[in-house]
């Protein structure tokens, strides 16, 4: 896993979780377990609603994994019938 630039945004609702998406999967952690750099980058998440931040390959492993509190797909799911909608109890 390499570092990586992440765009973080709140997740609605909450003032507490961020997520961000990475290879086609959207993940969410709480905010206090992302490293920032300084005090900017919270201004820039409250004022903007988001921000991007440097993130190292062993931090991003972690958000990735333990930290992680969900881990969704980001694309919608897909029928394997042509034309018929994808229903949510089935696997991709």
């Amino acid at each position: 896993m390499t570092a990586a630039n992440l765009s973080f945004t709140w997740v609605p609702g909450t003032m507490d979780r961020v997520r961000f998406t990475r290879e086609g999967r959207t993940y969410t952690v709480y905010l206090r377990d992302v490293v920032r750099q300084d005090v900017q980058s919270d201004s820039a998440l409250y004022l903007k609603g988001r921000v991007v931040l440097p993130v190292s390959a062993a931090h991003l492993g972690e958000l990735m994994g333990r930290l992680c509190l969900t881990d969704v797909r980001s694309e919608p799911r897909r029928s394997a019938v042509p034309g018929e909608a994808a229903r949510a109890d089935r696997d991709p």
